[in-house]
Parts: structure tokens; C-alpha cells; sequence
């Protein structure tokens, strides 16, 4: 029997698949091509059974069992009568049988976005995972509600505060900057994502300062604040850190997960010794998903990536802070992390990089109040010092809670006034960051 140009097993509909056995991958790629079908099950070949040509012991069964099924190509826009050129932009959908990895991230990422991630102007928009697969996944340990429970704050977004300048301060300085801070009233305070075991503020002498602190500011005022250390390092370095920290007293622990690689996150949530709430950076991730024609979706990596690897609390790119992130990243992102997901816990976003109280209203009417309010320089620099600005913040929340107006409200609340004074409202038509003007 002569060989059909398009192997059935390979080309099919989502209907005739049980879709708990698949992971699927969406791609959105522009290329010359005569023939966008052959192009797309060459992907789905090369990322699972195949090579540039068939071999041997590639058979039928094989195929069956493990081959990608390409189940949807979509030409952009939607032709159905001719094409002005041979330059096509489609979207494909490949399900690629979970079997043929287990449950972690680093195995399905080699997957669904290996060798072919080198092919021109090819993104992976989205992966959507069946409830088979990400069972194998523990997901975030405390979630939304085990954060707020741990800080004691059931009701408003709680404050995660940075150790600014970024690098460069000594100890001691943290130290006094980390006590002002907790008695301020701070729920969360973190170190920079640029400082993790620098020369001038060693890790471990580091935690210990901010620790110290802590406790001062607790017998001063009866609040406690949260350290959460930066134990970003070589990967058998971070779990020496992690449970280390966890017995000096450190509460919750932050790690640039990107830069790291993926599976770290998820190694130290399963990890009963360590049983702390983890926070994920976003340093790096930019090299990933800020391609127009490549690389990764941030709401992938920000989202579903960090949910499922147990960050309980992600920090990733504000649209209305410093950086150009487009709005409706950010709000998908956020949406990642708080909506349904196979029964996981939800990982609490915190929208930063620039924020400041007047842009709080419109952050919490995008993603409503279970946020954290991730900010430096808003508290720094504010003209009434830390607690003016703390201050500020929190009058802003109450502001949108309340319903009203963040101007009228600042009429009464002399900190929220001065916040606004210098950095004014949330305007979708200027900006006061250099870097995206």
C-alpha cells in the first residue's frame, strides 16, 4: 500500500484522544513554508519518537504509544482561499503523551520546548496541563490563605518590603533599615534579588541581623515581621541554606526560580525539613518570555509554572511600574495564580518593580484584595519616611475597599496625600519611569 503524506496517528482531531493522557503545547510561529501541516508534525516528531528521518525501530506501535499528535493549525489570519505569500503565521497545538515524562517541569520543558526551541520565530504560548499530570505536583504548601494566616493579616493585601538600595549596605545598616521596617508594621520584609551571599552582607551573618531585628521589633511594638532570605546559589548550596535558615528561625524563604531552573522550587516545597513558605523572584525571566516570535509565554512562567513548582508567593512584573510589561500579561498572570487549578492551592501574586500607592486601586481592580503589596523605593523615599509610606500604602487598599475615590480619601490621610503629591495617580497615558517612557 502506498504511503500517505500524513501519518493518521501523528494528524488528528482532540476528540479522538483521551486528553488526560496528553499535554498540550500552543505555538505561535511565522515561517516560509509551502505546507504548514508537514512543518508542524515535523515538531511533534522531533520532540517525542523521530529524528530528520525514520528509523528502524520507530514503528507503528511506538508511535501510537509516545508520537505528539498534532490537533489544531490555525492559520493567521484565517485563510481559506489562497494566501498572499509563501510566509505563513499559524498557531499549532501539539498533545504530547505525559508518559513519556513524569511529573517535573525541567523533563517536560526538554519536551515540549527541547531542540525545537532553536527553530525561527517559534513561541510556546501556553501549556494546558490535565489533573493525571499535575497530581504529581505538590503546588504551594501554604497558598493565599496559609500566608495571610501566617502574618496574621485575614483582610487587606500585606506589605512585602525590600532592603534597598538593592546591594552595596553592610550589615549593620540592614540591620537598622530591617528594624525600622518591622516596627513600621510590615507583614513581609525581603532581601533584594540582587543580594543573595555578596562579600559585604554574608548570607548567614545576613539572617541573623535581620532576625535580631526582628525580634527587637517585636518586644518594642508586639508585631512581628517576616524575614524572608534570598538563599539563591548553586542548587546543593540552596537546600544547605534553606534548612540552615529554617533552624537559625527564618519563616518563609525567597528564590530567584528562574535563574535557578525550574524543579528547585518545587524540590524545596516537598522537602518536610524545610516546611516554610517559599517566594519566587522573577530576575532572568525576561530572557524567556520577552521574545515577540520566541522563547516562552510570561504567563506560562509567572503562572502556571510557579504555581505548580510551590511558590506560595510569586513577585513578577507590574505593567503600571518601571518596566513595559503589557497590562494583560500582568492580569493573566495574576489570573494563573489566583483562579481554579485542579485543586491546588493559589499562589499569591505580588505585582511589583515600581509600585507605588497610586496604583493600588487599579491593581487591586484588576486582580481583586488577595494580592501582596511588593514595594521599595514607595517606602524609602516617601516624604515622611518608612511609616509614611507604609502608611500610604495601606491607605490606598482601604481606599478601594472602601469604594472610594483615592483622591477623596487622601483629603483625610495626610500620608496617602504626600504619596500622591510626588508620584500622582495610576494614568494609562504617561509614565514616571524612565524605562518605559
Amino acid at each position: 500500500m502506498p504511503k500517505v503524506t500524513y501519518d493518521p496517528i501523528i494528524f488528528c482531531q482532540r476528540e479522538s484522544l483521551n486528553m488526560e493522557d496528553f499535554v498540550v503545547a500552543t505555538y505561535l510561529t511565522t515561517t516560509r513554508t509551502t505546507d504548514p501541516l508537514l512543518r508542524a508534525g515535523a515538531m511533534a516528531i522531533e520532540q517525542t519518537t523521530g529524528t530528520w528521518a525514520r528509523v528502524p525501530d520507530e514503528t507503528d506501535e511506538v508511535r501510537r504509544n509516545h508520537v505528539g499528535r498534532i490537533i489544531s493549525v490555525y492559520n493567521v489570519p484565517s485563510y481559506e482561499l489562497g494566501v498572499p505569500s509563501d510566509e505563513r503565521t499559524f498557531i499549532v497545538q501539539v498533545a504530547y503523551p505525559w508518559r513519556n515524562f513524569t511529573p517535573c517541569l525541567p523533563e517536560m520543558l526538554s519536551t515540549v520546548y527541547g531542540n525545537i526551541a532553536e527553530a525561527e520565530n517559534l513561541k510556546l504560548l501556553d501549556l494546558e496541563f490535565p489533573k493525571s499530570f499535575t497530581e504529581g505536583f505538590a503546588g504551594p504548601q501554604f497558598g493565599v490563605e496559609g500566608i495571610r494566616k501566617l502574618c496574621g493579616n485575614m483582610d487587606t493585601p500585606p506589605i512585602l518590603a525590600m532592603i534597598k538600595p538593592c546591594t552595596g549596605i553592610p550589615i549593620d545598616v540592614i540591620e537598622k533599615q530591617f528594624y525600622k521596617l518591622a516596627c513600621a508594621g510590615i507583614e513581609y520584609i525581603k532581601d533584594d534579588e540582587l543580594n543573595a551571599d555578596a562579600p559585604h552582607a554574608p548570607f548567614y551573618e545576613r539572617l541573623e541581623a535581620c532576625l535580631r531585628a526582628s525580634d527587637r521589633a517585636y518586644r518594642d511594638t508586639g508585631h512581628r515581621a517576616i524575614f524572608v532570605p534570598n538563599i539563591t546559589d548553586r542548587q546543593d548550596k540552596i537546600f544547605e541554606k534553606a534548612k540552615r535558615a529554617v533552624e537559625m528561625g527564618a519563616q518563609a524563604l525567597m528564590v530567584n526560580a528562574h535563574a535557578t531552573g525550574y524543579g528547585v522550587l518545587g524540590a524545596l516545597a516537598e522537602d518536610k525539613s524545610i516546611n516554610v513558605p517559599l517566594l519566587s523572584h522573577p530576575a532572568y525571566s525576561g530572557t524567556m518570555c520577552n521574545g515577540t516570535e520566541s522563547g516562552l509565554s510570561s504567563t506560562l512562567i509567572h503562572g502556571k509554572f510557579t504555581r505548580l513548582d510551590g511558590a506560595d508567593i510569586c513577585v513578577y512584573y507590574l505593567s503600571y511600574g518601571k518596566l513595559p510589561v503589557l497590562r494583560d500579561r500582568y492580569i493573566r498572570s495574576g489570573q494563573s495564580m489566583l483562579s481554579e487549578f485542579h485543586g491546588l492551592k493559589r499562589t499569591m501574586p505580588s505585582p511589583a518593580a515600581g509600585l507605588h500607592p497610586g496604583l493600588i486601586p487599579q491593581i487591586m481592580s484588576d486582580l481583586g484584595p488577595d494580592i501582596m503589596m511588593g514595594a521599595g523605593a514607595a517606602m524609602h523615599a516617601h516624604p515622611m519616611g518608612i511609616e509614611g509610606g507604609v502608611q500610604a500604602l495601606r491607605q490606598a487598599a482601604e481606599a478601594w475597599l472602601s469604594d472610594t475615590p483615592l483622591a477623596k480619601y487622601a483629603e483625610t490621610h495626610k500620608e496617602l496625600k504626600a504619596s500622591l503629591d510626588v508620584w500622582g495617580e495610576y494614568n494609562a497615558e504617561k509614565s514616571i519611569f524612565e524605562l518605559t517612557k
